[in-house]
C-alpha cells in the first residue's frame, strides 16, 4: 500500500459520489456472486439512511463447492491416519465427511450484505455507520479456514461477515473499507492486530 492508507472523501449519502478508490483484498474473485437483484436476498436500506448503493449475495453453488472440498480433505485425513480405507467401515465417521457440503449449501442461502454511502448491513435488524465505527475486529474462524470481520459503531450498531465474501463485491467493499480507514485513522475506532494486518491499516 505504500504507507498508512488515507480515507478518500466521504461519498455523498444520496448519490454515493465520489466513489472511494479500490480497496485492497485478500483474494481476487473472477465472479461476484448473484447478479439478479430480483432473485437475491439482502438487507434493504435502514430507515432514515441514504439509499442502498451496493449489494452482494453468494451463489449457493459457491458455498457448496467449498464444503465439498472440505469434505474431501476430511476423507483424505482419515485415509492418511488409518493408512488406508479401513475407517470407511465405521458408519459414524462418514458424518464428518458429509456434513460440510450440506451445511455449506444452507450457509450459501443466507441473506447477503448491502451498503450505502455511509452505512453497511449484514442483517435487517442492525447496521453500522461506516464513518462512526468504534471497533474493528478480524479473527480466524472455523479452525483457521475462514476470516471473519466484525464492526461496531458508536451507536451500538453491529455488522459481521466473512471477510473474503465481503471483499468479493469490490464496489461494496470499497465503500466499507473507506469508512473503516476513516474511522481508524481519523475517528474513534480501535482495531485488533489481525485487522491492522489483513486490512493493511498500519
Amino acid at each position: 500500500m505504500g504507507g498508512v492508507p488515507k480515507a478518500a472523501p466521504k461519498p455523498d449519502v444520496t448519490t454515493g459520489e465520489p466513489r472511494p478508490p479500490q480497496a485492497p483484498v485478500i483474494t481476487k474473485w473472477k465472479t461476484e456472486g448473484k447478479t439478479n437483484k430480483s432473485r437475491a436476498k439482502f438487507p434493504q436500506a435502514p430507515k432514515g439512511e441514504g439509499p442502498l448503493l451496493e449489494w452482494y449475495q453468494a451463489e449457493e453453488s459457491d458455498s457448496t463447492i467449498g464444503g465439498i472440498f472440505l469434505g474431501l480433505a476430511i476423507v483424505g485425513f482419515f485415509c492418511i491416519r488409518d493408512w488406508g480405507f479401513s475407517w470407511m467401515s465405521t458408519w459414524w465417521l462418514w458424518l464428518f465427511a458429509i456434513w460440510p457440503p450440506i451445511v455449506s449449501y444452507f450457509i450459501g442461502r443466507r441473506k447477503g450484505f448491502s451498503a450505502g454511502a455511509d452505512w453497511f448491513a449484514t442483517s435487517s435488524k442492525t447496521y453500522v455507520k461506516l464513518y462512526e465505527i468504534r471497533k474493528v475486529t478480524v479473527e480466524y474462524q472455523a479452525g483457521g479456514q475462514s476470516i471473519g470481520i466484525e464492526l461496531t459503531d458508536i451507536h451500538g450498531g453491529f455488522a459481521g461477515a466473512s471477510l473474503r465474501q465481503l471483499q468479493r463485491k469490490r464496489a461494496l467493499w470499497d465503500l466499507v473499507y473507506n469508512g473503516i480507514v476513516y474511522s481508524v485513522h481519523q475517528g474513534p475506532a480501535t482495531a485488533n492486530n489481525l485487522a491492522l494486518d489483513k486490512l493493511q491499516l498500519r
